[in-house]
């Protein structure tokens, strides 16, 4: 887990500094932006001069009359090492300096989301990380409700097996593929959270001037006491992990022993499908032989959201959080025992208080390799322990990260941003392509750079597959990823056919970092290649069958040698049935019996679609629609 900072939360009010500063994101390790003008920039007394000297060539500048400085220097070719020198009051030195190519990697989760976090291949690229030239940059999670100049601390770390496992995975795939492809110095400044939305990540000057967020934006502008609101919830927020994260407390309850008293507790079934609150105990026992108990023993709990101490007898087995997508683990027979034996779980759910143990049919216990059901027969309590905290996820608000994680970064010179986010806005997609349009214009402005190339993810597959789902959320909000394209200097990596129906955290990783990457080499580094799956271009009737043209069809098929999946179509009624489809050189034929005059033909349009159409490259076809009917005017057929 992320720290996160309040930025400013002692004092809204910038302090003057009485010795020179630098941005943080000067230090030794550093990658420069090749081929741009690089500024830099930092703080000093008032009318002092301050020196910057890289590769035998100097520049010098005085601070404002704020103590401000900011510094351009020319371009600079690739290359390396050198050491940086800023000189005024004091002197700073920045070793091991490279210019190369700089990419931000934002986003939530699936960004943010960790190498070695069981990571499809993920022992072999961090065994194989040894890659000096691919260096990270890690943005503290911050947040504030004003605008900051500089960010938090951190520092530059280059990659190798002992680092590399905490950089972005999916930044660490299109870095390898970058740096391989340009034979340079790869510089990649992560600054994502988890688990947040866009609004938070856009001035909010700008935010309230999208439909739909006016009335949310006006209201975070009109409060005048963030520095105590923050504060006080700051506080809370600092309890509320002490107490999720201290095996101590938990274990002080006695809850976790084999003889606690548990005898007043409610019984209950897992999986829970409605939500339980607060901090959870729940206790199972079974009994062993003892030839069982010196036995090999799995326990398998199928999931659990998200924060979880699962013990044996009162000792702890293990620890689970939000990266742990199943619940599956080996009993050692020292924690076991002849005779009664207990499980206890204490579970918790950071996110939004609202917990869920258990998969259906993935709960058991299995000795000797048979299996034993666990779902009935546990008992449940949430009065062990204090209910949670009242911490507000202020890190939702809109303008907050972009005050601290984006505007004090942008005036660094980078190639592009790389971005993966979207999740955390599906239930409000219908303003997702003005939002996010805004979002990237008001990054390209701050960072004075109109053409500054945007490449983002679209959502992968999610949720349970339904055949027929012409009013999913998830598949409006990939559109809406879709309509963005129409700025200029963006790419969309597709991503439909990597997800996984019960994890919103894929974890092929690699084929979306080079995915972001084909976008990068067509759109960005001249290269001439197929970047992109079938996409949709036009359509023709003829008759009760539509006509798909598309572009990016070279060597259009199937996956599966099967016809053509995931086409839905509808007339004017706006009723969507599962169409025929059926590969025509380089188009593809579509009807349904039931529809004698379509209008509408959708692709992928489902959370989860079943979908096998791609071209020559095996790079998948791209949702779409070719209608504008929101989800309340479409309807799915009885079939």
């Amino acid at each position: 887990m992320k720290i996160a900072i309040i930025a400013g939360l002692l004092s809204m009010i910038s302090i003057q500094s009485v010795a020179m500063t630098v941005s943080p994101l000067f230090t030794d390790h550093m990658v420069l932006q090749r081929d741009k003008e690089v500024k830099v920039w930092g703080s000093a007394p008032p009318g002092q001069k301050v020196k910057v000297s890289v590769n035998q060539q100097q520049f010098s500048t005085v601070t404002d009359e704020s103590g401000n400085w900011t510094l351009v220097m020319p371009p600079h070719q690739k290359g390396g090492p050198f050491t940086l020198l800023v000189e005024g009051d004091e002197t700073r030195e920045v070793s091991d300096l490279y210019f190369g190519e700089v990419w931000i990697a934002g986003g939530q989760s699936n960004m943010e989301w960790d190498l070695q976090d069981n990571v499809v291949g993920h022992e072999q690229e961090v065994a194989n990380a040894e890659i000096p030239l691919i260096r990270f940059f890690d943005v503290p999670n911050t947040l504030s409700p004003k605008k900051q100049e500089q960010l938090p601390e951190g520092q530059w770390r280059v990659a190798s097996p002992e680092t590399a496992g905490e950089f972005s995975a999916v930044a660490w795939f299109f870095a390898k593929r970058l740096q391989q492809h340009e034979d340079v110095a790869v510089g990649i400044i992560e600054s994502n959270w988890g688990g947040t939305p866009a609004e938070a990540w856009t001035d909010i000057d700008e935010v309230k001037n999208v439909p739909g967020y006016k009335a949310m934006a006006t209201e975070v502008l009109k409060t005048e006491n963030w520095p105590q609101k923050l504060a006080a919830n700051e506080k809370r927020n600092t309890e509320k992990w002490s107490r999720i994260n201290s095996v101590e407390q938990a274990l002080a309850t006695g809850a976790a022993g084999i003889g606690f008293d548990d005898s007043s507790w409610a019984i209950r079934t897992l999986p829970n499908t409605t939500a339980l609150h607060d901090f959870v105990w729940l206790r199972h026992r079974f009994t062993l032989s003892r030839n069982e108990a010196q036995s090999s023993v799995a326990l398998s709990l199928g999931d659990i959201v998200q924060n979880a101490f699962i013990f044996i007898n009162g000792k702890l087995l293990a620890t689970e959080d939000w990266r742990n997508g199943d619940s599956l683990h080996e009993v050692p027979a020292s924690m076991l025992k002849a005779g009664e034996n207990v499980i206890a779980i204490r579970a918790a759910n950071d996110w939004d208080n609202n917990v869920f143990v258990g998969k259906e049919g993935e709960i058991w216990l299995s000795v000797k390799g048979e299996k034993t059901d666990l779902f009935a027969d546990w008992k449940y309590s949430n009065q062990v322990e204090p209910p949670m905290p009242d911490v507000k996820n202020y890190s939702f608000t809109p303008g907050f990260l972009y005050n601290a994680m984006i505007y004090p970064l942008l005036p660094y010179a980078a190639a592009g941003v790389i971005w993966y986010q979207g999740e955390s806005n599906v239930e409000r997609h219908p303003y997702y392509a003005a939002l996010f349009s805004k979002m990237i214009e008001n990054w390209r402005t701050r960072a004075n750079a109109p053409d500054l190339p945007f490449l983002y993810v679209q959502l992968a597959a999610f949720l349970p597959r339904q055949p027929l789902q012409p009013d999913s959320a998830w598949a409006y909000l990939r559109d809406a990823q879709r309509q963005t394209l129409a700025l200029p200097f963006t790419g969309m990596a597709v991503t439909i056919d990597v997800g996984n129906g019960d994890d919103i955290h894929p974890k092929r990783k690699r084929v979306v970092g080079e995915r972001l990457w084909l976008q990068a080499a067509s759109k960005v580094y001249g290269d001439n290649i197929l970047s992109s799956g079938p996409d949709y271009r036009a359509m023709e009737n003829q008759g009760s069958r539509i006509i798909v043209h598309f572009d990016h069809d070279k060597g259009l098929q199937t996956t599966d040698g099967q016809a053509p999946k995931g086409f839905i179509i509808a007339g004017k009624d706006g009723v969507f049935y599962r169409g025929k489809a059926t590969i025509k050189g380089r188009t593809v034929e579509v009807h349904h019996p039931q529809v004698s005059e379509p209008v509408a033909l959708r692709y992928a349009w489902a959370d989860n679609p079943a979908v096998n159409l791609v071209n020559a490259e095996g790079l998948p076809a791209v949702p779409f629609r070719t209608d504008n009917w929101n989800a309340e005017h479409v309807s799915a057929a009885s079939e």
